[in-house]
Formats: C-alpha cells, sequence, structure tokens
C-alpha cells in the first residue's frame, strides 16, 4: 500500500524519528523502515514529498499524527527566547501515537541506556517473541513478554531490567487499559508508577508518547540543564509539576522541543 505525505515546516520525519520517543526504526542510505505494533512502513523521499510503502496507511497517518495541527500550537507557544529558538530548531517534530504496552516496555529499556543499545535490545526482543508477519517481526504481545522470563531478557542484555520488564508484563496482562485511557491524567500516573521499575520519569514518556497525555513534562538530564539556572538543583518531580504548571496543557510539546534542541545543540 502506498501514500504520500508532503514536507511541510511542520514534519520532518527524521526529527520526529530522532527525538528520543521511539526506537524502533532505522535510517538507510536511500529509506528509512518504521515499525510499530504490527506494521512496518519503509518511506522514501521524492520531492517535496514522503512515500510510505507499508502495510496500513491510516494506521501510519494515524501514528504519525497528521491529524494535529502543529503550526496553531507553535504560534501559541512563541515565547521570544528558547523556547521560540526550540521550536525553529524542531519545528518538524510531531508526537507520535504510539501503543501504551510498546512505549511502556520500550521505555523500561530505555532507563540509564543509550540509543543504540536500546534499539539492539528491543530488536532481539522482537526477533525473539514477536510474531511472524512475514518478513518482519512484530512488537511482542504483553503475554509473550510476561511468559518469557526473566533468564530470556538476561540473555538479550536487558540485565537488570529483566524483572522490571516481566513482571509489568504480568501485571499488564491483568489490567484493561481502555479503563486506564478514561482516567485523569495523575490517576494514570499512579497506576504507571505503581507498576515494577516505573518511576515519575519512566511514567510521564509512557503518558506522553503513549496516552498522548499532554499535560505532563519528563524531565531527564537533558531538562534538568535546560532550566538549571532557572530552578536550580531541586529534585525532578518537583521541577516537573512546576513546569507543568507554566506550560499547562502544551507541556508535552514544550518538552520535546526543548529535548531536542539541548541535546542536539548543547545550548
Amino acid at each position: 500500500m502506498i501514500f504520500t505525505a508532503p514536507k511541510t515546516p511542520t514534519f520532518d520525519l527524521s526529527q520526529t524519528l530522532n527525538c528520543g520517543q521511539v526506537f524502533r526504526f532505522r535510517e538507510e542510505s536511500d529509506a528509512t523502515v518504521l515499525h510499530a505494533a504490527e506494521h512496518r512502513a519503509v518511506i522514501t523521499e521524492s520531492g517535496d514529498e514522503y512515500v510510505f510503502d507499508c502495510d496500513d496507511a491510516d494506521f501510519f497517518k494515524k501514528y504519525l499524527d497528521f491529524d494535529t495541527n502543529y503550526g496553531i500550537i507553535q504560534v501559541k507557544l512563541q515565547d521570544k527566547g528558547l523556547v521560540s529558538a526550540a521550536i525553529e530548531f524542531g519545528k518538524g517534530i510531531h508526537i507520535l501515537r504510539q501503543s501504551p504496552e510498546e512505549t511502556v516496555f520500550s521505555f523500561l529499556i530505555s532507563q540509564n541506556n543509550h540509543i543504540p543499545r536500546i534499539k539492539g535490545i528491543i530488536e532481539r526482543m522482537c526477533d525473539g517473541l514477536g510474531k511472524d508477519m512475514g518478513g518482519y517481526r512484530a512488537f511482542p504481545s504483553t503475554e509473550a513478554i510476561a511468559a518469557a522470563g526473566e533468564d530470556y531478557f538476561v540473555s538479550i542484555g536487558a540485565g537488570y531490567r529483566a524483572p522490571y520488564l516481566v513482571r509489568t508484563a504480568r501485571a499488564l496482562a491483568e489490567t484493561d487499559l481502555e479503563e486506564w485511557r478514561r482516567l485523569p491524567t495523575e490517576q494514570l500516573r499512579e497506576k504507571l508508577v505503581s507498576l515494577h521499575g516505573i518511576g515519575r520519569k519512566v511514567a510521564d514518556c509512557v503518558l506522553l508518547f503513549g496516552f498522548n497525555r499532554f499535560d505532563v513534562f519528563p524531565v531527564d538530564t537533558w531538562i534538568r540543564k535546560v532550566f538549571a539556572e532557572s530552578y536550580g538543583d531541586i529534585p525532578a518531580d518537583k521541577l516537573s509539576r512546576l513546569l507543568v504548571e507554566r506550560y499547562g496543557n502544551f507541556s508535552g510539546f514544550v518538552q520535546q522541543w526543548l529535548y531536542y534542541y539541548k541535546r542536539e545543540c548543547k545550548i
């Protein structure tokens, strides 16, 4: 199935994939191969368009959040300062609409880890536990992760995260995530941090990338550096709360722009 999407000032595929929100993709010399859940897209560029060769066009249009007007959001958040500079640098970033389960397991693996290693662990997990889709493997089901056992995850390099993955999978296998979707953000965060191995930062990443809650502001090393002069060395949870008070329901967008700008430009 082929569809095209125009290159616009507010959508850049590379920025969207390389801003830390997703790990299951690879950029080749002439194409980008993107996997999500049970789906795959091979994306090339042709003039002023992206060309998607995929199994489900509607899935990827939703996944890449083409229905949101990022131009309006960017105009609303201009501050003639740091946020404006970050927007200008990363204005092509879209917040992907990922599945909560895939986001939970991916960000458990991401803890105290670097991106090439995160990608490697996830790919080995998919190769070993994912459904064969004919030429590629799907992201494993929660049940498959729960049944694999800790030794399996140690064998693919997950290290101390192995029990996090298994115990969280077993808990999620008995959970109705559709009920969780209906919860207010604070209550949903409480549910997430009750899972083994998930703290505030990972929970906020799952809220933002897996549940598309934009009233969250994940705080990591890069974000702490951005706001060190303004807020000093305060606890990450407190900084996150202050930033949500400051940016409200646009917090998630601001976080991504500032994170990407700080990481890439070392401002």
